[in-house]
């Protein structure tokens, strides 16, 4: 008996993720014999992302997926790559269907938000690192916000995560903002 088209493509989806997590555990393993800290957190970096995107596969149903889920599965994982820091994270999401293509940009987007303030929110002590999600009417807010001390003086250095972030936006014809003192707030709006 031949297989619909919908019963394929559920099957081409699982394998892909299947794949997506064999190369994020290979990461993550590769990353704890590195000798050198910044190879190790760059495999890290690696594996949580390709982890993210199987995630989005196992969730993809008819070419959505609730980016919410996605936040609050995630959320716990990105907190606890900052081992020797303590951050606390609060979810504050609503469900928030989108398809497959936006889903996976905003996801990344909230990753890099939410590393760079458990990282930096976190760097002079014990921080909470909230994350928001709504929606209104035909668009959607993202929110990271965190109660460390805010920016350094002369602004934020843009880095990769932040420079990647702000790269993202565009793909959703969104628009990021950040806000400093106390704490930094992150403020990605796109239309659904």
């Amino acid at each position: 008996m031949e297989k619909s088209e919908a019963a394929r493509a559920s099957e081409a989806r699982h394998r892909s993720a299947n794949n997506q997590q064999l190369l994020s555990a290979l990461a993550r393993l590769r990353s704890q014999r590195a000798e050198d800290p910044e190879t190790a957190r760059q495999l890290l970096w690696v594996s949580d992302a390709v982890n993210l995107l199987g995630l989005l596969e196992r969730r993809c149903v008819d070419n959505q997926v609730d980016i919410a889920d996605i936040l609050a599965e995630m959320a716990p994982v990105w907190r606890g790559r900052q081992p020797t820091r303590s951050a606390q994270s609060a979810l504050e999401v609503e469900p928030l269907p989108a398809t497959d293509n936006v889903a996976s940009t905003v996801a990344l987007i909230a990753q890099e938000l939410v590393v760079n303030a458990v990282t930096h929110g976190g760097a002079a002590g014990p921080c909470t690192v909230t994350i928001r999600l709504k929606r209104d009417g035909d668009r959607a807010e993202l929110t990271v916000a965190d109660d460390g001390p805010g920016f350094p003086p002369g602004g934020p250095k843009e880095r990769f995560g932040l420079w990647l972030a702000r790269s993202l936006t565009a793909q959703v014809r969104g628009n990021l903002q950040l806000q400093s003192g106390p704490g930094v707030t992150a403020r990605l709006e796109f239309p659904l």
